[in-house]
């Protein structure tokens, strides 16, 4: 009881002790609750992988984030995750009765390997690994009763030695040290504990943090008794200005950011940035924009940017960037929706919606201005004066510091400062009227209200002829040129529109590099002095094409720069070569609490600029190197997933090309770039196919393509700064199939059923068409020919009478003819040799014998008759002779003479006579040709050889 009046007591003192509306510039803060990671509210471990992408220990399962999509993956029993570490491609994690690790798949997806089931029988029941650390190629997983080794291949469960039971292990300089339950702070080798502090030293307490210290020493945060350094084996109290606050906050977490800042995290108020001798550089808890006051674990990334792992939610500390905020305890003051800040010395002037404020840089605090509660639209140096835009009247604050309310001004809006007709004025905007202030012996005064005029003014500049351009609030601007004394106008246009629109709207009014510009939703236009209107300006709008309906202009560095605003997005620009280039883009999204549409203005003092946001400011330090942008690990494909029409999905494999089926024609694309600071940074992809491209750009990186043809694509996707730079890009390729009756054999087979097809119809036709033509033609034809056979037939048996007719005439004169010749050749023949024998036996006279013999041989014809007439009767009696020598090769040449007159059908008179015969020799011979052509009885020789073929 005593212990917690004691406690109460030191929580009532240091809260007394705190100056009452105290504020500091504090790191930016971006939180994560479980509508953001869709997870459990607590969570207890951070790590980051070696491309980037954080986890962290969830009571439902480890939580993976790229700074631009969550995941969360369960492990076996869907236990919480307690610990966490990574190892190059492989997330260790450690839970209830189970530990293992994670790794992700070619299709992006994360797998998990037990590696407790490997020692299953000696997890001890009840058992949750607390801590996992790293020594010399082993990974050690520590619970409260034991602790298991992992070399990569097999796991050790170790045993615990005698009354040594861990509470915590930490790795610092390449060695493991524990915490012991209810004992002292030891060495672990690897086998065995080496005590280094017993427990008294550090205030009978529980190390719960070690950090190095140089070299060699450490820096311990225990729970109770704050901090302390261990060099040498000497251990002292390292004190800080937070040490009231340690001892009752109670330390859980400690962590070093860079080599300079000491966090530490805590159970019950935040956690708090200290430099290296222990003083307090910043607080973050629940009052200024901390998710929750609960620390369970700290991690500082590759950009030593700072991880918390709360009780509720995570939060995002942003260490290294050039951005910090001023955020007010919401406890002690709620300073509302800032529209103006100033800067005058150490002082800093808020206009908000629920007062004007003084922040007094050199002690912290903030204290709201007298008489200025209530809506205040701007606070504004000029000269020696402070002007405060307040509903209630216009506001200055006097060299005493004493507020004083402008009388007849009944509100302000803006006010300007301007050379009109020759006078140096101050002209003032309000909700109805316009004022003109004058000076006098160098103080302004308000001079008069221009007459005849009546509209609420947002914003107004004035042109170097005098020409005042004021803004609306709702519809259009005004064009007025007053008179030379200033009271009346002169001139008055109420333009409604910029760009030829038909509807009006909103346009801004602004002044950059000397000339009036104006703004709305279709884009940025400029006052031409010379030809006197208004022209659209194409620097810009090339330059900005994104930044539509910029409300506000700020000049950096006397025109070097500027910034442009509008209600979702700040850019930085620099002038060069009559360009605008962008230099730097701030999504108004960076900021937890960004000011109301269209208020979201900058103040510049220097090199620095104030932001406006609500119950706070940001302060950004141009000077400093932005480094936000960058990743690590560059960008990469994370995941992509093919769709079919039926709604069902695909993983593919990415990291190779890979064919996918022709019914998953839908692809939606997964990148992972690692980034958390939240630039403004773009992502663009193209998809190729042949000729035909499509093109994407998104703030997200992600993609989908629908209902893509069949073919060969090629996947492009690059990520862009926000000063159009290219910061990384990948490819990707893959194939949708064509469906099977779509493919190249079956598109062959198709055209060649075609073509079969046609060539079958046209031949079928033609062998129709032909057919009924040679049909019709033979039908004519027969038809003819029936006519003209039946004239031939006619015709025919006439010549076939007259041809054998003349035939057999022909044939007998022939056989005359040879036989006389032959007849007459066989009496020469006779003749010839009677001659001869004569002359041989000189019987005669030689002389005359001779001169016969001359005679005789002159009548004799050179060529063998008798061969002559075989041919010529063989011609007209179809081969006899050559029938007879074939069948009847007994016969004789006089045989075959004998068998043509035979044939002939001459008689036995003319035969002897031819054949120089008797009648009995004729007899003889046809007797003889009986017998050896076997002529049967009772047959005629004489038809025999007439039949004969």
């Amino acid at each position: 009881m005593k212990l917690i009046l004691l406690k109460i007591f030191q929580v009532v003192l240091f809260l007394c002790t705190v100056p009452a509306w105290g504020a500091d510039f504090i790191p930016a803060i971006t939180n994560y609750t479980v509508k953001d990671y869709q997870g459990a509210h607590q969570n207890w471990a951070c790590a980051q992988g070696d491309d980037g992408v954080m986890y962290f220990g969830n009571n439902n399962g480890l939580l993976v984030y790229d700074g631009f999509s969550w995941e969360l993956h369960k492990v076996p029993g869907g236990y919480i995750v307690r610990s966490v570490f990574v190892d190059k491609d492989k997330i260790y994690i450690g839970s209830f009765e189970e530990f293992g690790y994670f790794t992700r798949n070619v299709t992006g997806g994360m797998e998990y390997h037990s590696l407790s089931a490997k020692v299953k029988n000696q997890v001890a029941s009840n058992d949750e690994i607390w801590h996992i650390v790293r020594l010399e190629g082993k990974i050690y997983f520590q619970s409260f009763t034991r602790w298991y080794a992992f070399d990569g291949k097999e796991v050790t469960c170790m045993s615990r030695e005698a009354d040594f039971r861990p509470l915590y292990f930490y790795a610092c300089h390449q060695r493991i040290y524990a915490q012991m339950i209810d004992g002292g702070f030891y060495e672990f080798d690897g086998n065995r504990f080496h005590s280094l502090l017993d427990r008294k030293t550090v205030g009978d307490d529980n190390v719960v943090s070690v950090l190095p210290d140089g070299k060699d020493g450490m820096v311990l945060l225990t729970v109770d008794h704050g901090l302390f350094t261990y060099r040498n084996g000497t251990v002292s109290a390292l004190h800080t200005d937070i040490d009231k606050q340690l001892s009752w906050a109670k330390g859980n977490r400690a962590v070093m950011v860079g080599d300079s800042i000491l966090v530490v995290g805590t159970i019950l108020d935040g956690i708090y940035g200290l430099n290296k001798s222990g003083g307090l550089l910043w607080h973050l808890s629940r009052d200024n924009q901390l998710n929750n006051n609960s620390v369970m674990g700290l991690f500082c990334d590759n950009e030593n940017n700072l991880w918390a792992a709360l009780d509720d939610g995570i939060s995002f500390i942003h260490t290294n960037t050039s951005v910090t905020l001023l955020t007010p305890s919401v406890k002690d003051l709620s300073i509302g929706m800032v529209y103006g800040v100033e800067r005058i010395g150490e002082k800093i002037y808020l206009a908000t919606n629920q007062g004007a404020y003084e922040y007094n840089q050199h002690t912290s605090e903030i204290r709201l201005l007298p008489h200025t509660a209530g809506q205040n639209w701007y606070v504004k140096q000029i000269d020696s004066q402070i002007f405060i835009g307040n509903d209630a009247s216009t506001m200055l604050i006097g060299k005493n510091g004493i507020i004083q309310a402008v009388p007849g001004t009944l509100n302000s809006t803006c006010i300007v400062k301007a050379s009109i007709n020759g006078q140096d004025v101050l002209v003032e905007a309000s909700y109805a009227e316009l004022r003109v202030w004058k000076k006098k012996d160098g103080i302004w005064y308000l001079s008069h209200s221009v007459k005849d005029f009546y509209a609420p003014i947002k914003s107004l500049e004035v042109d170097g002829t005098g020409v005042i351009w004021a803004s609306h609030m709702y519809n259009g601007l005004y064009r007025i040129k007053l008179d030379d004394d200033l009271y009346r106008i002169k001139e008055i246009e109420h333009i409604h529109t910029l760009g030829g629109k038909k509807t009006s709207g909103k346009i801004h009014v602004m002044k950059i590099r000397g000339r009036i510009v104006f703004s709305s939703a279709e884009g940025y236009f400029m006052y031409d002095d010379i030809e006197r209107k208004i022209k659209p300006y194409r620097q810009l709008n090339v330059a900005v094409p994104f930044l539509m309906d910029a409300h506000t202009a700020v000049d950096v560095h006397n025109n070097e720069m500027l910034w442009l605003i509008n209600s979702h997005e700040y850019v930085l620009l620099a002038y060069h070569d009559g360009k605008f280039v962008i230099k730097r883009r701030i999504p108004v999204e960076t900021f937890n609490s960004p000011c109301v549409e269209g208020n979201n203005k900058i103040y510049v003092d220097g090199n620095n600029c104030y932001l406006n946001l609500n119950n706070s400011i940001a302060c950004l330090q141009l000077d400093e190197q932005y480094i936000g942008h960058r990743s690590l690990s560059g960008l990469k494909i994370r995941r992509i997933v093919a769709s079919s029409s039926s709604g069902e999905e695909l993983a593919l494999d990415v990291s190779r090309e890979v064919v996918v089926a022709s019914d998953y024609r839908d692809i939606s694309v997964l990148l992972s770039y690692p980034c958390y600071d939240q630039p403004a940074i773009r992502f663009k992809f193209k998809l190729q196919s042949g000729r035909q491209q499509l093109s994407e750009e998104s703030t997200f990186p992600s993609v989908h393509f629908g209902s893509l043809e069949f073919g060969s694509y090629t996947l492009w996707a690059g990520v862009y700064s926000d000063d159009g730079r290219l910061l990384d890009e990948t490819k990707y390729e893959f194939v949708i199939s064509k469906p099977l009756w779509m493919s190249y054999p079956m598109l062959l087979l198709y055209v060649l059923l075609l073509a079969g097809l046609v060539y079958g119809v046209a031949r079928w036709r033609g062998k129709t068409v032909a057919e009924k033509k040679r049909k019709e033609y033979e039908a004519h034809k027969i038809e003819q020919n029936i006519k003209l056979s039946e004239q031939q037939r006619l015709i025919t048996e006439q010549q076939k009478q007259l041809l054998e007719a003349e035939l057999v005439l022909k044939g007998k004169e022939l056989a005359s003819m040879a036989l006389g010749t032959f007849a007459k050749q066989e009496m020469l023949e006779k003749l010839r040799s009677v001659v001869q024998e004569q002359l041989a036996k000189s019987q005669c006279g030689r002389k005359n014998m001779e001169l016969v013999l001359k005679q005789i041989n002159e009548n004799i014809a050179e060529e063998d008759s008798w061969e002559v007439f075989q041919q010529n009767f063989d011609l007209i009696h179809q081969r006899f002779f050559r029938t007879l020598r074939e069948r009847y090769p007994n016969l004789t040449a006089t045989d075959l003479r004998f068998c043509a007159f035979l044939r002939l059908n001459l008689s036995t008179k003319d035969i002897a006579q031819m054949m120089n015969l008797t009648i009995r020799g004729v007899e003889a011979a046809r007797y003889r040709i009986r017998k050896r052509m076997e002529v049967p009885d009772g047959v005629s020789l004489v038809d025999f050889l007439i039949e004969l073929k």
